[in-house]
């Protein structure tokens, strides 16, 4: 089902989509799993419209639309470092499980402008569902940490070796 799908670079006009999504990702993928407080901030402080809207205009946005409709994004940066990070890939819940991560993910590692070893992504550890995704994708873990937003939940740091991979690409 990935075939029907337009991956693009996602503009200031995709926000009120790309937020939709996330929020609605968000409270499928958490609720229940961290606490309601811990998803009301992290919404607030990842969906919102001025950061959503900031990613979109330094290019550092994608989007995946079927038929005309968001139902996937990928956020991405480079580390201070300068290793490549993906800080958000979510799809929307009834899109899951139809390509549309594997192929976004596939579109980012295909557009990278910086020459890099690996790609780096963090998910929270109680996200069983992303461990298992990135997993089957090639990443591997490369550290486990507390949050610094609650050092009661704790995040994997995984990297995806791109002179090997072929499971993403």
């Amino acid at each position: 089902m990935a075939d029907d799908l337009e991956i693009r670079p996602a503009t200031p006009a995709d926000v009120p989509a790309l937020r939709a999504v996330g929020v609605a990702a968000w409270h499928a993928t958490y609720d229940g799993v961290l606490p309601a407080s811990a998803v009301r901030a992290g919404i607030e402080e990842w969906w919102n419209e001025y950061s959503l809207g900031a990613a979109c205009r330094d290019g550092r946005m994608l989007v995946a639309a079927r038929d005309g409709e968001a139902v996937g994004l990928l956020e991405f940066d480079r580390m201070a470092d300068g290793r490549p990070v993906v800080w958000k890939l979510y799809v929307a819940p009834a899109a899951q499980r139809t390509g549309v991560g594997r192929a976004l993910l596939r579109a980012y590692v295909a557009g990278l402008r910086v020459q890099a070893d690996a790609v780096w992504l963090e998910h929270y550890e109680a996200n069983a569902g992303a461990a298992a995704f990135y997993e089957r994708l090639g990443f591997t873990v490369r550290a486990v940490e507390p949050s610094e937003h609650d050092p009661a939940v704790r995040i994997v740091w995984r990297a995806l070796d791109l002179r090997t991979a072929t499971r993403a690409t």
